[in-house]
């Protein structure tokens, strides 16, 4: 059997290996970074700048790399077998650690305090809400479409190598990819 060395690392990481841990760490957090970075920009220019449920010292790039890190290597890897589950997990984990931290904020606005919550706040975080749910139905109703989908604007993938770790053709890819944007279109506008 042949791995490469990111699968090997990950293999050894599975089994408690420290010094895995270390390496792996150090393979992933470079793209774990652009993978934030990227994150961050889209949530900002769906949501604005300005929002304090985006804009917060969570969304920082580095506080993100590192929580979702965090959170990865207490999570059970027994899904996870090559580099594609592993940034995919790790796109899941990114978009969760987003939720959560939107969620809290949103409670905390229901707490009495004498700020008023704005209302393009609770209206951003509705969608941010709507958007997570809508992927998730996506998900489960077009799994390779969902995986290239997050491959390319979660994790922000090359199609190239998106078909590589999908086995699929670069055609393929692309054509999911439309279908899933315009998926995603029709559902969000009606």
């Amino acid at each position: 059997m042949n791995h490469t060395p990111f699968t090997q690392v990950l293999h050894h990481w599975k089994q408690g290996d420290k010094r895995a841990e270390s390496e792996l760490y150090r393979i992933a957090y470079a793209h774990l970074r652009r993978l934030a970075e990227q994150e961050q920009t889209r949530n900002i220019s769906k949501y604005g700048d300005g929002n304090p449920v985006i804009n917060d010292s969570i969304h920082s790039t580095t506080a993100l790399v590192h929580e979702a890190y965090l959170r990865l290597s207490q999570s059970t890897l027994d899904d996870v077998h090559h580099r594609r589950d592993f940034y995919l997990k790790a796109a899941k984990i990114m978009r969760q650690i987003l939720i959560d931290h939107a969620r809290h904020k949103q409670a905390q606005k229901r707490l009495p305090v004498t700020v008023v919550a704005e209302k393009n706040a609770a209206a951003s975080f509705e969608q941010l809400i709507i958007m997570d749910k809508t992927l998730d139905t996506f998900s489960a109703r077009y799994p390779r479409q969902s995986n290239a989908l997050k491959l390319k604007y979660l994790i922000g993938m090359k199609i190239d190598e998106i078909s590589e770790l999908l086995e699929c053709s670069r055609s393929l890819i692309e054509k999911d990819l439309k279908f899933a944007l315009c998926w995603f279109q029709s559902r969000l506008s009606s």
